[in-house]
């Protein structure tokens, strides 16, 4: 692949989300909208997965391209389950607008629920691209729901991708699923609630 086509391909995954093009107002007043109640755990939870890489830090030299996103939910909330699961595709061109794909709430609950996580990861010593770091959300009010993803600021001086990650109050676990795919897991319980968040990606390990 060459370069030009590579960067191409980085920068329809990186920049082209749902929510880059709307105006600032809409991050502020997120667009609810009803959903089908989750009738069970997505497939992503329980999946098999063979190859564990063990950290970011483990990983070959490489950029890692996110391909897709799924975000989860589950737990309790005033005294009730608590159920929401929102895909997005970053594949096309514009990028698919993030949906939620079922949520199951009490009727008077209005929460926010995020966590961050990488959509580029550039392990070279001296990096070719960078990082692109975003922050997802699942929001529900009155048994209506909202997946929204807003890019967040970069690293600080000194600060590793993990410590990023880790400063949400995250885990994460990292596999290697395919030569050309890996798999991001955060996950973060608080209280009586805990968060998956699942970022499948595509290797490009040369440049040229």
């Amino acid at each position: 692949m060459k370069t030009s086509g590579f960067l191409l391909l980085v920068l329809i995954s990186t920049t082209s989300f749902a929510l880059k093009r709307d105006p600032p107002g809409k991050l502020l007043r997120p667009q609810f909208s009803t959903s089908q109640p989750c009738e069970s755990r997505p497939d992503f939870l329980t999946e098999i997965r063979s190859e564990f890489v063990g950290s970011l830090k483990h990983l070959p030299e490489t950029v890692l391209v996110a391909r897709d996103v799924e975000y989860y939910v589950e737990g309790k909330a005033d005294a009730e389950n608590l159920r929401m699961h929102g895909y997005q595709s970053f594949l096309k061109a514009p990028a698919t607008p993030a949906k939620v794909l079922c949520g199951s709430t009490a009727q008077d609950l209005s929460q926010r629920f995020s966590l961050m996580a990488p959509t580029l990861i550039d392990t070279h010593k001296e990096n070719r691209v960078g990082q692109s770091l975003w922050q997802f959300q699942l929001l529900t009010d009155s048994q209506r729901f909202s997946f929204w993803n807003l890019k967040t600021a970069g690293l600080r001086g000194g600060e590793s991708l993990e410590d990023w990650i880790k400063s949400s109050g995250a885990q994460y676990k990292i596999y290697q699923k395919t030569h050309t795919e890996y798999e991001l897991m955060l996950i973060k319980t608080e209280g009586n609630v805990t968060q998956y968040l699942s970022v499948r990606y595509d290797s490009v390990p040369n440049l040229k």
